[in-house]
């Protein structure tokens, strides 16, 4: 996975869905929220510089090859 750069504050959501804002620690691999445990990059299902929040970035299709697909 491509990773944001270190100190980026971005968008963030899990495999169950849930998404909010985090900043990305390079040294420790993992993304920052306020009120939240750190989490680990590799636990993160997606992560976008233009989230908003009410939009799930998990709808939008890759297009590889010309096929429409879930990323």
């Amino acid at each position: 996975m491509q990773k944001p750069n270190d100190g980026e504050t971005v968008w963030i959501e899990y495999p169950e869905g849930r998404h909010f804002r985090a900043t990305y620690d390079a040294g420790s691999d993992t993304f920052a929220a306020p009120g939240e445990e750190r989490v680990r990059a590799v636990d993160v299902a997606n992560w976008s510089r233009q989230e908003r929040e009410d939009y799930d970035i998990s709808d939008q299709p890759a297009a590889p090859k010309g096929k429409l697909t879930r990323s």
